[in-house]
């Protein structure tokens, strides 16, 4: 006879059930809208923004997705006329995306329907549990996108190999040695050399980063400029970064 499933399998094994169940219905309230949830999602934060504009990077940032993702996704809305992109005039880099009225009457027509079968999927839960594991589940999301290892000189946040190589394994890609970039903030020294989060760094300086202390130290180390060996999903990158002082 089989062994019982640890208490933590079966919690896994549940989470996951009802994060299906969960998007499935989010889906569907928006659907009649001729949305998908990622893309009420990106006219959600920039309907919300100041100016109804975000740079691609703070998009990225705050959808919690990788850049190649986001970019297919802002492709398809350009196309539909939802937004627009153009390269911010004060960093060429960086490409600034903004809402356009189309996109803005769309997100606040189906913004109610979002808003109303989450209030009901989220009935189901015990009275007053909803509170109490919204904070359970965010420190949770913690353990796979860390806010610490912040690297100030860098303007990023910086999670380990072993969080790296788990996070390229659940999106099918190869394993690297490396550290992977889960979040850079605007206008910083990492988003002027157009790094990005899901960006791996598996060198510095030509030495191989195997830690995150492998990259403090050739942060401390550079003299003005510091070269970066940089994994984007498949493709390969070299970037050139000046860390701040």
């Amino acid at each position: 006879m089989s062994d019982i499933p640890t208490p933590e399998r079966q919690l896994v094994d549940t989470v996951i059930s009802v994060a299906a169940h969960v998007e499935s219905e989010l889906e569907e309230a928006v659907a009649e809208h001729r949305l998908s949830r990622p893309s009420f999602l990106v006219l959600d934060a920039l309907e919300r923004a100041e100016g109804h504009t975000l740079s691609q990077r703070d998009l990225v940032s705050a959808l919690r997705r990788t850049s190649g993702t986001l970019s297919v996704r802002l492709g398809r809305l350009e196309r539909a006329r939802m937004i627009t992109r153009e390269p911010d005039p004060e960093n060429r880099r960086s490409v600034t995306v903004t809402l356009t009225d189309r996109g803005r009457e769309l997100v606040r027509r189906a913004r109610p329907a979002y808003d109303e079968r989450a209030a009901r999927l989220t009935g189901g839960l015990p009275e007053g549990a909803a509170p109490g594991l919204a904070e359970t589940l965010t420190a949770w999301q913690e353990f796979f996108e860390p806010s610490e290892g912040e690297h100030r000189h860098l303007g990023v946040a910086i999670a380990g190999a072993a969080v790296a190589k788990k996070m390229r394994r659940a999106v099918g890609l190869d394993e690297e040695s490396g550290v992977l970039i889960v979040r850079v903030k605007s206008g910083s020294a990492a988003d002027s050399a157009g790094l990005s989060r899901g960006d791996m760094i598996t060198a510095a300086a030509g030495s191989p980063v195997r830690s995150v202390g492998d990259l403090e130290r050739a942060v401390r180390g550079a003299n003005g400029t510091l070269a970066l060996s940089v994994l984007r999903g498949v493709e390969r990158r070299e970037v050139e970064v000046s860390p701040a002082a």
